[in-house]
């Protein structure tokens, strides 16, 4: 009897311990819930619980959430921190233009009237300043020939197309109208009707001064007023002028020798009084039949 239990000993004890009961005792069901946690203490070579593997990961996956709940709060904190420092930095006041010049003109009205909106007094008052700018012949006429505007200072022409640009957040003055100008190849038609100085199905110009738009809501580089109605060669003069224009390329010595050649021919014509006179009027000898 003693032999019979003990085996009967060993072969529930190597039941319980490799084999999960169908049946049993209670202390048999204990035995096999330990047996089963028991591999879940055993650790693997990595250093992770062998048994506790979806627990690992299901932890690892908790852990990834929380980092990336982290990383975003502490972006909404940066963002937040940023906000708050160019709330509170002082904003740079930007510096009206100077008031320059190398002919000694005086600016100070052009600049007043466009910092007060009277577009329409601001380009009377800067159409003056061309003719004063172009000497007291262009004054007397009250115009300004196109050829005259070579003459004018490249400080003085950047002061008043600063101001424009300046007064109407750059959407008036020379360097505006260039761009344009530039934009469109240089077709006066195009650039007209850009920048709305003709009207209607025949692009017909508008009538000075009521036609004209003397807002700031008016097209880009409506204004200054250039009379062109008589030709275009003031405004290219002035849109070609080097406070605007990027430096001409240097000329070759095929350029230079050609332009010494015109000027020779210029030269001989003025001393042989314009020219040779025409056979026109004259006479046959009698001697030609």
């Amino acid at each position: 009897r003693t032999h019979v239990l003990t085996m009967a000993t060993v072969s529930i004890t190597n039941f319980v311990t490799c084999r999960a009961p169908v049946a049993g005792s209670k202390a048999a069901r204990a035995s096999n819930g330990a047996a089963v946690r028991a591999p879940a203490a055993v650790a693997s070579p990595n250093g992770v619980s062998l048994g506790g593997v979806r627990q690992g990961s299901l932890a690892g996956r908790v852990g990834a959430r929380a980092a990336a709940s982290a990383r975003s709060a502490r972006r909404v904190a940066l963002a937040a921190a940023a906000a708050e420092t160019k709330e509170a930095a002082p904003t740079a006041e930007v510096e009206e233009p100077a008031l320059e010049s190398d002919a000694g003109v005086d600016y100070t009205t052009l600049r007043d009237l466009l910092k007060a909106g009277e577009w329409e007094e601001a380009d009377n008052e800067h159409r003056r300043l061309m003719c004063v700018l172009a000497g007291e012949d262009a004054e007397d006429r009250g115009w300004v020939y196109f050829t005259e505007v070579k003459q004018f200072p490249v400080k003085d022409l950047k002061t008043i197309d600063n101001l424009w640009t300046f007064y109407s957040d750059g959407k008036f003055g020379f360097s505006v109208q260039r761009k344009i100008w530039i934009g469109k190849k240089r077709q006066w038609a195009k650039f007209f009707k850009e920048i709305d100085w003709v009207q209607g199905e025949n692009n017909a110009y508008r009538k000075w001064p009521e036609e004209f738009i003397w807002k700031k809501e008016a097209k880009k580089g409506h204004m200054p007023l250039t009379n062109a109605l008589r030709g275009t060669q003031l405004l290219n003069a002035l849109l070609e002028h080097p406070a605007f224009a990027p430096p001409a390329k240097p000329k070759n010595a095929a350029d230079q020798a050609a332009e010494a050649m015109e000027q020779m021919g210029d030269n001989l014509k003025k001393a042989m009084g314009g020219g040779m006179p025409g056979l026109k009027g004259l006479k046959k000898p009698s001697w030609m039949k």
